[in-house]
């Protein structure tokens, strides 16, 4: 049997350790525990357990200022200019034109929105967003040729990589990718792969040892389970994919590709580490003094919210609330000496307020400002925007890096259909037309320099409140007609539109006659 494996699960337990040292695995859990709402695990204080989830409100926020609005993706070759061959050149153009158009294409299909929504939130928690591609040969994809790409998340918790200062994953020696999946499954995919009986029985579910604190999550669901790796690694500049659990080496093929089929990108980066600084940890010891300051004030309320009757046992034996009950008091003197009332108990002066300035300049600090969240009245449309947008210039690191990651992900979209698509298969791609199919030489740009650019607008602040307010002035100005301020209208803000448009048209066409 095999066993150069065995040097793959030395290198993750290796990674391991050094997301042990750097406190990965408890950083992740705590984060996604206040993400969550769960945000008094462990306490035994003797106090309400409020939340008031700023974390979740200022990361869900700055997800969605940061979400590509208007994507667009280019593709380039670094030996064109190079090339002597006007037809090579040419078609080199219609090549890269065609996988334009297909990238778009399958950043609707694959509803890489959501996908990249999704990464960000991951990226805010644990600090980075890992973006894995696979190639399913099975895939329907609507005409004769089967197989497509797969795109999906890999927590940061799971990417092991050689040499852990670097942040570029193409120039690593190897990388690690670690999942579990049921000891059927496993067994399954090793015997369609050729592995022997005997060998396949080397697959067993991990054990208790295996599944300590370490892990960032482990597996809620019934049944056996088992680690595996993912390796990749380069031989002779072409990238091998190896599978693997503990005991049992699943297969090891040459993909054919040149890059490895990973991206990811860092919420903040971390000087000399490939890991990057999760957003929320820096919200968390606010979140936590806002919950016990909010905690401590509803006790003291709680407790002293209401006067207290105190009295004299000696001289009134015993006491009743009932309306208009008599009591008896023992012996003479002034019965209100042996009664007082305690009031209701005060806050310290300045308590509230320094709650209030705690969340406020929280949420102002993480760009999360009243005009930004939109939680401002609207007196002066035209200001808020402008604040809007300058709370968004603070972001424009983490949407570079998200950019740059959309780019090298589509760059692996190319490597893959040079590898995998048949010369005779066709690119899908969509315009205003509706579907069209377009032909490329595969084998041509497998050769040449392929890279991939990402750019993206961000989604549109001038809300359909503000553009109706716009349009009214330059209506009430003169500026516009009537016609024109209907048309302007974003959609379903004027029921039956288009029947006023065509009642004034029909209306402009009898008093010309």
């Amino acid at each position: 049997m095999d066993q150069t494996y065995k040097q793959a699960w030395q290198q993750y337990e290796a990674g391991r350790e050094y997301k042990r040292r750097i406190g990965l695995y408890e950083t992740v859990r705590k984060n996604e525990r206040f993400y969550r709402g769960d945000q008094w695990s462990g306490s035994v204080a003797d106090l309400p357990h409020p939340v008031f989830n700023l974390v979740r409100r200022i990361t869900d926020h700055l997800v969605g200022s940061i979400l590509p609005g208007d994507l667009s993706i280019h593709y380039s070759d670094d030996r064109l200019p190079f090339l002597d061959n006007a037809l090579t050149q040419h078609a080199v153009r219609q090549g890269l034109a065609a996988l334009d158009r297909h990238a778009l294409y399958r950043w609707k299909q694959n509803h890489m929105n959501e996908l990249c929504e999704q990464a960000l939130t991951d990226a805010a928690i644990s600090g980075d967003a890992v973006f894995y591609c696979w190639w399913d040969g099975d895939a329907d994809c609507g005409h004769l040729y089967h197989g497509d790409i797969r795109t999906e998340l890999i927590p940061s918790s799971d990417l092991f990589v050689a040499n852990v200062q670097s942040t570029d994953l193409q120039t690593q020696e190897y990388v690690i990718l670690a999942g579990r999946a049921s000891v059927d499954a496993l067994r399954a995919e090793a015997a369609e792969a050729g592995v022997s009986t005997s060998d396949r029985a080397r697959i067993l579910p991990d054990s208790e040892s295996d599944l300590d604190a370490d892990r960032a999550s482990i597996d809620a669901t019934d049944g056996e389970f088992a680690t595996y790796l993912v390796k990749f690694y380069r031989d002779g500049g072409e990238v091998v994919f190896e599978k693997s659990t503990a005991d049992c080496l699943i297969r090891r093929v040459r993909t054919g590709l040149s890059l490895y089929p990973v991206a990811y990108f860092n919420w903040f980066p971390t000087k000399r580490s490939f890991h990057g600084t999760p957003l929320i940890s820096d919200i968390l010891p606010n979140q936590t003094y806002v919950n016990t300051a909010y905690a401590m004030m509803m006790k003291h309320m709680r407790d002293t919210a209401f006067s207290k009757i105190i009295y004299d046992k000696t001289r009134i034996p015993d006491w009743s609330n009932e309306v208009g009950e008599a009591i008896a008091a023992l012996g003479g003197g002034n019965v209100s000496d042996a009664v007082s009332i305690v009031g209701v108990g005060e806050m310290q002066d300045g308590y509230l307020e320094l709650i209030e300035s705690v969340i406020e300049n929280t949420k102002s600090l993480m760009g999360a400002t009243e005009a930004a969240l939109g939680d401002t009245d609207p007196n002066n449309t035209s200001a808020i925007l402008a604040l809007q947008e300058a709370s968004r210039l603070s972001l424009s690191g983490i949407i570079a890096r998200l950019n740059r990651c959309i780019g090298e992900l589509a760059t692996i979209w190319a490597d893959m259909l040079c590898a995998y698509c048949s010369p005779e298969r066709l690119l899908p791609f969509e315009d205003a037309d509706g579907l069209h199919a377009a032909a490329i030489d595969y084998a041509l740009l497998r050769c040449e320099l392929v890279r991939a650019t990402a750019e993206s607008g961000h989604i549109s602040r001038y809300t359909p409140s503000a553009t109706v307010t716009t349009l009214d002035r330059l209506l009430d100005a003169g500026h516009i007609t009537v016609a024109q301020y209907l048309k302007a209208l974003p959609a379903g803000v004027l029921p039956n539109r288009d029947t006023l448009l065509l009642d004034i048209s029909d209306e402009r066409t009898r008093n010309d006659e």
